[in-house]
């Protein structure tokens, strides 16, 4: 029985006695920036709009056109003598030239607004980067959970093994009844079914932990445990940095100044277009089919014009339309901004509460280790029952359990801080 009991045991440790290689927080983020398929993607997305916030784009760039052509005509001619065959062949080639230089500043403008259209592009991207590193930063503390709850399942089946060979012994003995020894047995099996619980907790955990980095599922590794001493805040200082860091919030600000130059191009399509052009153009005309461009006729042009539409289609309508769009857009970023404070004003509320339950589960925990250790001796001693024995045995197991998720906990509280003032991925680096 005490064999089966010891493999048992041994076969329930084998997996983790195999070396993995040490992996922290800041490893996993570094990996998940590099591998994670959405943030390629959104840095992709970010850098396509970058290239299109050209000056091209937003025709600020003279035009230059170069054409040739070469026509064939064979034809007849009516004439006072009687129908005459005509064949000759014209060529050609030129360039021209033009450039708009005036139409209201809308090249300009479209050119800020191409800009402006980059930056939101780039905020998006981090915005999308950051919500995946938080994500990683959860499933990494939930290895972490799992793990620790793994050792505590380990350590309990450690108790219950000892407890069942001395109850295995002692009924050997005849110093306790057969009851005893069945109750350990119980624990035990029930103990044995938790590590293979818990086991499989950590491989799944790890499991959803690697597809988001974007590793291979069934990639080993010891998680490092987070350890480093929580921060206080002020209220002030969080919103200040908010404010000036928050991803969010500044695409608000972002979308406002969008909407202010998409109004400042329609104002500008109401004002008058001033464009110049020019041409340098060749052309020769060959009698019967001759291609030869060697005495052509050389002219040049050059113009400037002026066009005012002077009835605009009741575009004043799109002007109202983008005068309220610009006051939506300003409500919106006050919107956005109070929306920061609360959520920010929540998350601090949370962190604190998180870092008082933290204090009361060690205390609890304190007292859970030290009833057991009493209730350990009084059980040597014969003076508890194996039922008051297992309930102790229990209560220090949860109470373990529960002083590790407030813990992490609290840890993924204050990242939730560090993201609302887009300071997450520094700190995680600093701590």
């Amino acid at each position: 029985m005490q064999r089966t009991i010891v493999l048992l045991l041994l076969s329930s440790f084998s997996l983790w006695s195999m070396p993995a290689r040490d992996m922290g927080l800041d490893e996993i983020l570094k990996a998940t920036s590099q591998q994670n398929l959405s943030i390629i993607q959104a840095r992709n997305s970010s850098e396509v709009a970058d290239n299109s916030a050209s000056l091209a784009n937003a025709g600020l760039l003279p035009r230059l056109d170069l054409s040739s052509g070469s026509t064939l005509m064979n034809g007849i001619n009516q004439t006072p003598a009687g129908e005459v065959g005509v064949e000759n062949t014209s060529l050609s080639a030129g360039l021209n030239a033009s450039y708009t230089l005036f139409n209201g500043m809308q090249g300009l403008t479209k050119y800020q607004l191409l800009n402006t259209q980059a930056q939101a592009s780039e905020l998006q991207s981090d915005m999308i980067e950051e919500n995946i590193l938080l994500s990683a930063a959860n499933l990494y503390v939930n290895v972490l959970i799992r793990y620790d709850n793994l050792q505590i399942s380990q350590e309990q089946l450690q108790i219950s093994r000892q407890r069942l060979e001395q109850a295995l012994e002692q009924t050997e003995r005849g110093m306790a009844s057969s009851l005893s020894a069945l109750a350990a047995r119980v624990d035990f099996d029930n103990d044995s079914v938790g590590v293979i619980e818990s086991r499989y907790a950590v491989l799944e955990a790890k499991r959803s932990l690697n597809l988001l980095v974007g590793w291979d599922l069934n990639l080993d590794y010891q998680p490092k445990p987070l350890d480093y001493d929580l921060g206080s805040y002020e209220p002030e200082m969080l919103l200040y940095a908010a404010e000036n860091s928050n991803k969010s919030h500044a695409l608000n600000l972002n979308l406002e100044k969008q909407t202010d130059l998409n109004l400042k191009r329609t104002l500008g399509s109401i004002m008058p277009r001033v464009s110049v052009s020019g041409s340098y153009g060749l052309q020769q005309i060959n009698p019967d089919m001759d291609f030869a461009f060697d005495n052509p006729d050389m002219n040049t042009t050059a113009g400037l014009s002026l066009s005012w539409n002077l009835f605009d289609g009741m575009k004043s309508k799109s002007i109202s339309s983008g005068r309220l769009l610009q006051k939506n857009s300003k409500w919106n970023t006050l919107d956005s901004k109070r929306q920061l404070e609360k959520s920010l004003s929540s998350a601090l509320a949370y962190y604190e509460k998180s870092q008082q339950l933290l204090e009361l589960k060690a205390n609890t925990l304190a007292s859970a280790q030290l009833n057991f250790d009493q209730t350990s001796e009084y059980f040597r001693l014969g003076q508890v029952s194996s039922t008051q024995f297992r309930d102790a045995q229990l209560n220090l197991s949860r109470a373990k359990s529960s002083q590790i998720q407030a813990r992490y906990s609290a840890y993924l509280a204050e990242m939730s801080l560090w993201q609302l003032t887009g300071q997450l991925e520094d700190k995680i680096k600093q701590s």
